[in-house]
């Protein structure tokens, strides 16, 4: 286990991996982490009828040598205050729900930048910078996310291609070639129109970038690299905004990086874009 990333992180990630047995154990940690230091393995079997292996073999997975260990590792991260949220929300309180959502927000960003694997996102940014193409495929509350980027790769000169139509995702898949970059954007990695278009893509022979959440999801299987976010652990099925931002500064993270390596150019394409549109806008000024 990546020692940078935390116990409670480690745990959403790998949720969709897990047995229906494990995932009870998970979220009980998750929900009531403070409580796990002074429960022994043979009492949390008990009260979450789960057999005592069951409960060290998740130790195992997420890389302890066993409960004990697991334990201590969580302390130490409670101690440095990660994964700490604010769960009591005072619905009627507009600063309550506003500070709530900016500290689930600033959470998921602390433990999605745990979970950055540099080398991968360096493969990443070469992909794009050998392709000819750039094509995003992306569905639902996904599609912003992937609109965000695509028009950020676009205007700094790259040829990229995104329609938020699933249809004609799944056409262009089938007309991807080894001289395109295809990035793949799913919460959740299950989302079948996404998870097909990356396949179609990585069968042409295309370069696959995906961007989700859980770490054995189906989109992985067809990505030749994947960016993973941090899921917030009382919505595991669905995106939620802290999980968008938490997309976005991924995509933005790899548009930077990759612009950089082109400095001169993009500058030359992105100061183009902005003479235009503002061109654009002084005449729809002037007619309107």
């Amino acid at each position: 286990m990546n020692k940078k990333v935390s116990i409670l992180t480690s745990l959403k990630t790998l949720y969709l991996d897990m047995t229906d047995s494990e995932k009870l154990i998970a979220d009980y940690i998750l929900n009531n982490p403070e409580e796990i230091y002074n429960i022994k393995i043979e009492e949390l079997s008990q009260k979450l009828n789960v057999s005592s292996p069951t409960v060290f073999r998740l130790a195992k997975k997420l890389g302890f040598k066993g409960f004990k260990d697991f334990k201590i590792e969580l302390i130490k991260d409670m101690a440095i205050g990660m994964n700490i949220e604010i769960e009591d929300i005072d619905g009627e309180s507009i600063e309550g729900t506003t500070r709530n959502i900016f500290d689930k927000i600033n959470n998921n960003l602390r433990e999605t930048l745990s979970l950055i694997n540099y080398d991968d996102l360096g493969k990443a940014v070469n992909f794009i910078l050998k392709a000819k193409r750039i094509i995003f495929f992306a569905v639902s509350s996904s599609i912003s996310v992937a609109f965000d980027s695509y028009s950020k790769f676009l205007r700094a000169g790259f040829n990229c291609f995104f329609n938020e139509d699933t249809y004609t995702q799944r056409v262009i898949s089938t007309q991807c070639t080894k001289k395109d970059a295809a990035i793949g954007i799913s919460f959740s990695g299950e989302s079948i129109e996404v998870v097909e278009c990356l396949k179609n893509a990585k069968k042409n022979g295309a370069s696959t970038i995906c961007v989700t959440t859980f770490l054995k999801s189906p989109i992985t299987e067809y990505s030749d690299v994947c960016l993973f976010t941090a899921p917030v652990h009382s919505h595991y099925q669905k995106i939620d905004l802290p999980s968008k931002m938490s997309q976005t500064a991924i995509l933005d993270s790899l548009y930077l990086n990759t612009v950089l390596r082109q400095r001169k150019r993009a500058l030359d394409y992105i100061s183009r874009s902005e003479e235009e549109l503002s061109r654009y806008r002084k005449i729809f000024k002037k007619n309107t």
